[in-house]
């Protein structure tokens, strides 16, 4: 369920620079994610995971998971490791892929856990994973990720990412071609592949994950 971003009853994140809230299951677990604008990860809690919207060519790289679902790569932050580590790491063992180095932090996602289930550990209220824009480098042959999630990867043109995403991952993406605009010409390439993506427009509604 979306929420109107004025509804949404959070003092650390200006009303302006939010992006979306939705209510939604990851697996049996409740949660609340709260999208907004940033150029510094907050420090009021630890960011617990890093994705990217990266583009090759006039393509967005994706990665299925083993639910069938399409999604930004990216993961956990392993002991010890910077943001930037996280992020190579992550979409190289998900989808083979090697950035190029200029990707830039465009937003951040507040994961608020609704209810606590038994057995269960909730150590913070809340946590923060961290949104990246940049580009594809180059794809090596798809492997096994070593977590288990992910099962395949995918180049979506601007159609599909409107047909197979989740609607506030749509939000997350136009947010990236947003941020890459600001970059002159270096991707417009992508920009005109995804002149008409329109957030608003056709997306999946948000569910278990």
């Amino acid at each position: 369920m979306t929420q109107d971003p004025s509804d949404i009853p959070n003092n650390s994140i200006s009303p302006e620079k939010v992006l979306f809230a939705v209510d939604m299951h990851w697996g049996l677990q409740p949660v609340r994610l709260t999208g907004f604008r940033c150029e510094v990860l907050p420090a009021d809690s630890i960011t617990t995971s890093v994705h990217i919207a990266a583009f090759l060519g006039e393509k967005l790289l994706v990665v299925r998971d083993r639910k069938g679902s399409y999604g930004f790569p990216g993961g956990r932050l392993e002991s010890g490791e910077t943001y930037d580590e996280a992020l190579i790491r992550e979409v190289y063992e998900e989808a083979r892929a090697q950035l190029k180095p200029d990707f830039q932090l465009y937003a951040a996602i507040k994961i608020e856990y609704t209810q606590h289930l038994p057995g269960r550990n909730y150590p913070r209220d809340y946590t923060y994973m961290g949104m990246y824009a940049g580009a594809v480098r180059c794809l090596e042959p798809i492997g096994i990720d070593p977590a288990g999630i992910i099962t395949a990867r995918d180049l979506f043109r601007s159609t599909e990412c409107r047909n197979n995403l989740l609607k506030h991952d749509v939000v997350l993406l136009q947010e990236a071609l947003a941020t890459l605009s600001q970059q002159g010409e270096t991707h417009g390439r992508v920009l005109r592949a995804f002149v008409e993506l329109h957030p608003s427009s056709v997306g999946r509604s948000g569910g278990s994950s």
